[in-house]
């Protein structure tokens, strides 16, 4: 069991030990849509700060996710400022990252519907690798006892990297169109001292449909919506689709969503389906709290244990206590 254990854990670590790293996912990136583009801060017209805690494939520690953010709409200069702070660990720890991005996005009114707001972010990230956690074969001796001594040597264990991202988006009260190219420098990231190993830009596209069902005219008059979400990321050699649902009364929210992209190989004789998401939320005066359930649907859901997503957020300067828009109830 604990060689299967192993042998799973490191089959998403060595990507990141060779250099070409794959960036996290979120099962509730709507919850906190800033961590999606720059374009998304202050997309309520108010200001939020949110706390969002990830243990994906709970069974195995193969990766967890802390991450806290702030954003804000200033309507004197029709602009909005964001923050996002990130440590994630794979594989128990091996490996580590602290990253820390400025966002800002400006609102152009284009007709008396229709908004676009194209953004910026740019950040810094510092990579760790513990070589000590490693266990190479050559550690191993044929009677079975472990040496310390490996011929593995990094050339560093260390990474600090600056990086940036643009976005653009177009959205009227019903629907959401937007794009986004984040890792613009194209940072070299190999702990091996490859200069070929770079983090390759990630592409992201999303598209957001709002459908309502009661208008929530009065003060406790709610105001219900269906929200129906696509995100779709491209980043090397990896493709992944999100589409969610999600039903918003007033002070609840729940919702169902799949991750993967149905009749796609990457390779051949592996598909990509990865999970069905479950999300459950609720609200009291200007705090909410979330929860998600990731149940597997790869070869890993025997013993992955599936993963668990917890978001916490706090709005404030609302424009009206029922205002309708995007992610929020």
């Amino acid at each position: 069991m604990m060689k299967k254990k192993l042998t799973i854990i490191l089959m998403f670590l060595m990507p990141f030990v060779c250099g070409v790293a794959q960036d996290y996912l979120l099962s509730q990136p709507w919850r906190t849509p800033t961590v999606i583009m720059p374009s998304f801060a202050g997309i309520n017209r108010a200001g939020t700060v949110f706390a969002t805690y990830r243990n994906q494939y709970s069974s195995i520690g193969a990766q967890q996710v802390a991450m806290a953010g702030y954003d804000q709409y200033f309507h004197p200069i029709r602009s909005s400022f964001g923050t996002l702070i990130n440590y994630n660990t794979y594989a128990g720890g091996i490996l580590s990252q602290v990253s820390f991005d400025v966002q800002y996005n400006y609102l152009v009114q284009l007709t008396q519907d229709w908004y676009f707001r194209p953004g910026l972010q740019i950040g810094i990230f510092y990579r760790m690798l513990d070589s000590s956690k490693l266990l190479f074969v050559d550690q191993i001796n044929l009677d079975g006892q472990v040496v310390s001594a490996s011929s593995f040597q990094a050339s560093n264990y260390n990474l600090f990297r600056f990086d940036a991202a643009v976005s653009l988006m177009f959205y009227n009260k019903y629907l959401l169109l937007g794009v986004n190219a984040s890792h613009l420098l194209g940072n070299n990231v190999s702990f091996m001292d490859q200069p070929t190993t770079t983090n390759p830009i990630k592409l992201s596209a999303v598209v957001v449909g709002v459908i309502p069902i009661a208008k929530g005219y009065g003060k406790y008059d709610p105001y219900d919506d269906i929200t129906i979400a696509g995100l779709y990321q491209w980043q090397g050699q990896y493709h992944q689709l999100d589409i969610d649902v999600m039903y918003h009364r007033q002070y609840f929210m729940v919702g169902i969503g799949y991750r993967g992209i149905p009749f796609y190989e990457p390779q051949a004789g592996f598909t990509n389906n990865d999970a069905v998401k479950f999300m459950v939320g609720g609200s009291y005066a200007d705090f909410a709290v979330s929860y998600s359930y990731d149940l597997g649907l790869s070869s890993l859901m025997t013993v992955s244990g599936g993963s668990h997503e917890v978001v916490l957020t706090y709005s404030f300067n609302k424009r009206r206590e029922n205002h309708p828009s995007f992610f929020c109830y």
